[in-house]
């Protein structure tokens, strides 16, 4: 993925995900983890609604994106993050491993009282997390929401997929 971010010089749309967007505006901002923050468009947009925002991401090039929109940002892959529960964990279309590991990371990764958001597109994967999957298996959390939802992308990577399934779930006070 570092050599599609290198060969171009906007790789997304450059605008934030609808779902993000629907979803975050509901929620009282606190602290934001972005799982996958690409070029920082869902980032930037939670800085700018009173977020305190971090972005992960393990192409170089994307980070360095993220950070030019004035938003932390770190290069490091899911498996080899560690930090304090966030009030809202946000992954679209991140690598996050089909394993109990993770899923038992991404877990704890969510504060009391905070929100999973997680948004794939409508695929099947052996060993990528797709929403349905991770509902099934999530232990900690208990899931809100799992639906699908139609996209409205005509430029960018990927405006090719049509549509999404989004899990929404929330960890206890």
């Amino acid at each position: 993925m570092e050599e599609r971010y290198q060969s171009t010089e906007r790789l997304w749309s450059g605008n934030p995900n609808e779902t993000l967007v629907d979803y975050a505006a509901k929620l009282t901002p606190g602290t934001a983890l972005d799982i996958g923050c690409g070029e920082g468009a869902d980032a930037l947009w939670l800085k700018n609604h009173g977020w305190e925002v971090l972005g992960i991401d393990f192409a170089p090039t994307a980070v360095a994106r993220t950070k030019a929109h004035g938003v932390a940002a770190q290069v490091t892959t899911f498996s080899d993050f560690s930090h304090e529960p966030f009030d809202l964990v946000s992954v679209h279309y991140g690598g996050v491993r089909a394993t109990l590991k993770e899923v038992e990371k991404l877990e704890r990764l969510v504060a009391p009282g905070g929100t999973l958001l997680f948004v794939h597109h409508d695929m099947e994967s052996a060993e990528v997390a797709m929403p349905e999957w991770l509902a099934e298996n999530l232990r900690e959390l208990e899931t809100v929401e799992l639906t699908r939802r139609e996209r409205h992308l005509t430029e960018g990577a990927g405006a090719h997929h049509q549509s999404d399934v989004v899990l929404v779930a929330k960890r206890a006070a």
